[in-house]
């Protein structure tokens, strides 16, 4: 894969295809922590078991290119929330990543130095989105969703709804940051940004956010902090030994 770097205020995002055969998927576990794999046989689900894995795997892989260290060599700390960082050799790297993936598409944010959160999530037209809406929301955000012609509402749902989980996931809150706290823009023609986070006004000021180029069928977001960033884009697949396509 050779070796990967990052420049100052840059942002490199993987977008890591997880559909693979079994045999691929074996070989993926050899490169994951006896913790890892452990999680990764509690999903009931044989493919959320791969999913999990090819995921993971292809995280090592590439994080591992960044750091100078073979995949199986990372070692990984859990904030309060269980977001990760890098520990052991690359604690003080400055590497910050983040990993999320839905269905068979994960993606990988990773900077050198800053904090950041990313979310994908499979656009389901069955979803009630609505429903779901009224019961997270901010009430302003529910507004603007009832406003958008229903044909365009799941898009629009899962438009916010990524915006949302990126900036909690920014943050390392989970459940703790109640998604009706702090409010997104989303709609057709309107900017992605935060737009008021109701205990601290400076939070706006803080993070930036974006919206992520996935795959047709998802939505895609970013929170990290700063502003004025570069994207860039990679590809690869959640077996391992795969290569990792150019930038």
């Amino acid at each position: 894969m050779g070796s990967l770097t990052l420049a100052e205020n840059q942002i490199d995002i993987w977008r890591i295809h997880l559909a693979g055969h079994n045999g691929g998927v074996q070989h993926c576990r050899l490169l994951l922590s006896p913790d890892e794999i452990q999680r990764a046989d509690r999903f009931y689900l044989e493919t959320h078991r791969r999913r999990f894995t090819a995921s993971r795997s292809a995280m090592r892989q590439i994080l591992g290119c960044y750091g100078g260290l073979a995949p199986e060599k990372l070692t990984f700390s859990y904030g309060p929330r269980g977001k990760p960082e890098l520990s052991g050799k690359l604690e003080q790297s400055g590497i910050r990543f983040n990993l999320s993936h839905s269905n068979d598409v994960a993606l990988l944010a990773v900077a050198q130095g800053l904090t950041l959160g990313v979310d994908i999530e499979f656009i389901n037209s069955e979803f009630a989105v609505e429903e779901v809406a009224e019961r997270f929301f901010s009430p302003s955000e529910v507004r603007r969703l009832q406003a958008v012609p229903p044909c365009e509402k799941p898009d629009a749902f899962f438009a916010c709804w990524t915006r949302k989980e990126a900036y909690i996931k920014a943050l390392g809150g989970g459940l703790s940051v109640p998604l009706d706290s702090f409010e997104v823009a989303f709609g057709s023609g309107i900017p992605t940004a935060l737009l008021q986070v109701s205990d601290d006004p400076g939070e706006l000021m803080r993070w930036s956010l974006y919206d992520i180029d996935a795959v047709e069928g998802y939505r895609a977001a970013l929170a990290v902090e700063g502003k004025g960033h570069q994207l860039r884009y990679g590809r690869t697949s959640g077996s391992a030994g795969s290569e990792i396509g150019a930038k």
